[in-house]
This record gives C-alpha cells, structure tokens and sequence, in this order.
C-alpha cells in the first residue's frame, strides 16, 4: 500500500507536506558538500549494496527513533518490508565504518530514471562529522553515476522546520498545488491547505469566544486513518479540532476540512478495538494528553457547513440543550 500526506500533524500544529526533488541533470555539487565528503572519507570506510536488517543497523535505528516525529515503525525491518517477507522495491543501502563499527548508514529506492530516499540513522557520538547529510550526498552521487535523472529527499514544510536541511542539497524542484513540479525558490506558503486550515480555525475559536462557547482545542495524530479507503467514513479525518462538549451521541467537534473548503461539526468517540488498526509506535510528543487526541475516533453523525456563519447558528442552538456536558478541562 502506498498513500501520500496533504497534512503532518506535529509540534503542537497541523503543516502542509511539500514534496520536494532533485533535477540531477542539472546538478553541481556545491564547494562545502564536496569539503564534507572528502572529510568523512579520509576517516571513514565506505560502502554500497542491497538493502539488508543486521542487528548493527537495528542498533542504529532504535538509538534514533526517538527523535522521529509522528509514527514510528518498531524495528527496521518493519520500516523496509512492512511485515512482509520481501519488497517489490529495489531498496539499497549506504554504510559508513569506523573500522569494524557502523556509525551510519541510509536506505533508498532505485526507479527506472529516478531515486528516492528513505531513511539515514546513525550513530550520535559522530554527530560532527554530518553523517546524515553525508549518505544523502553519496546517494546523489550514486544516482548520477547511474543515469537517474531525478532524486527524491522526501518533504519538506510549509513553514520553517527540522526538515529545512534537505533544501540545502541543491536547487529543489516541488510539488505544486496544480499538480505539477516548479521551482522551490517560488513556492508560497499561502497556496497551502495547512494556510487554509490555520486561518479558517482561527475564525472558528474567535467566533466561538465572541459568543462565549467553551471548546477545548485538539491536535488528532490519528486522522489519516480517516482517509483509508476501507474505513472512509467510520474515523475522524480532521487532524485539528475543537471540543465543544458532550451528549448521549459522544463527543461533538468542529472543525475545517481543507480539501472540501468546509467547516464541519461531528460526533466522535473512541474506537474499542484501537489496536486492530493501529500496529505502530507514536513519538513521545503524542503523550501530552494535553495537547494531543492520542485515540483512534470513530465518526458519528456528519453536518458539514459552507459558511462559519450557519455553523454558529447549529451551535446556538445546542448551546441551549439540557442534557449537554461542557467540553474537557485542561
């Protein structure tokens, strides 16, 4: 199964994913990568073949995980097969030596003409030498060495992230609204869902305190199950929500849905069997029960609204309901 992310639910707020490319056609190394590769290699021994689990490699990725963000495949294995056995993917593999010891090493799949990355860990204590950055380079060197024409470093945001680094590479190529690839250098933050989405909940609250309706505000790690064609319309598909009380159907929310320009009010209540559904492990950040609706939600009743005007007028009129509970209490 493949899917692609319009949203990342992270760092307290919801971001557009911005996938981004390399032209290696038109590609020049830049002075300071080819100062950095020439240091890493002076110190290290280097390596290049088919992508294999070894429990030096399984080292490296547990030590890293924990700086991932959202989802987190338990083992390395799981993260290149997906608990199958083998992969329609010609995956290879990069591996930096310090001698005998592996300090780092990256994963990327081969396409007719083109390359994408997948993942580089590595080992903390050589934190000084760029190791990270380094394989990407060599994997751009080993692209071009083959004749692909075009390489894949994953995404970046839409606003300035951790991701940032990857843009460093060269002169990036992204995703555009329209479908199409254009330069990075005119990419607008504003031609976004996640622009929409800030902006259209920004109204929603401001509304909602001019009229004095408690909410609790939500970030839902969980929503793309929502988007999963076997489960469309049984999960919430919102990864931001406000929490506006409680009633015999569950748990109502409002929130915006980029995709279809329209606000939309929900009942919501956890999912019993959670763990049929969801085998992976979650960032550490996802703990903060605080911030974080850090349960699968199914999805109840379904009122969706063009306008914020008509949606506060439904709300009206459940303020005036008996049998409602407030929402949660920070």
């Amino acid at each position: 199964m493949l899917y692609k992310m319009d949203l990342l639910c992270i760092d307290a707020d919801v971001f557009s994913v911005v996938n981004i490319r390399l032209d290696l056609q038109k590609h020049a190394a830049k002075k300071r990568h080819r100062k950095l590769k020439r240091r890493v290699e002076q110190r290290f021994n280097i390596t290049y073949g088919p992508a294999k689990v070894t429990a030096e490699k399984q080292r490296l990725y547990d030590e890293h995980k924990t700086r991932f963000k959202g989802f987190i495949h338990q083992t390395l294995e799981e993260y290149l097969y997906a608990g199958f056995h083998s992969t329609v993917f010609e995956t290879m593999e990069i591996c930096v030596y310090d001698e005998d010891r592996l300090v780092a090493t990256s994963f990327f799949d081969l396409g007719e003409k083109s390359m994408a990355s997948l993942l580089a860990v590595y080992d903390s204590n050589y934190g000084e030498f760029s190791l990270g950055t380094y394989t990407m380079l060599k994997e751009i060197e080993y692209g071009m060495q083959t004749g692909r024409k075009l390489y894949y470093p994953g995404y970046v945001l839409d606003l300035p992230s951790r991701f940032d680094y990857k843009l460093s590479l060269g002169e990036m190529e992204y995703y555009t609204p329209g479908k199409r690839w254009g330069k990075y250098a005119n990419f607008n933050p504003e031609e976004t869902f996640a622009h929409a989405l800030r902006d259209r909940m920004a109204s929603l609250k401001l509304a909602l305190s001019d009229e004095n309706i408690a909410f609790k505000n939500w970030y839902y790690p969980y929503f793309s199950m929502g988007y999963m064609p076997l489960w469309k319309d049984r999960f919430l598909h919102m990864p931001w929500v406000l929490e506006l009380g409680h009633d015999l159907d569950g748990t109502l929310m409002a929130g915006f849905c980029p995709e279809k320009q329209e606000f939309m009010l929900c009942h919501v209540q956890p999912c019993p069997d959670e763990q049929h559904f969801i085998n992976m492990e979650q960032a550490n950040e996802f703990d903060n029960s605080a911030v974080y609706l850090s349960h699968l939600m199914e999805c109840g009743d379904k009122t969706l609204f063009t306008s914020l005007r008509d949606l506060m007028q439904t709300m009206q009129i459940w303020q005036q309901r008996h049998d409602k509970l407030p929402p949660t209490c920070d």
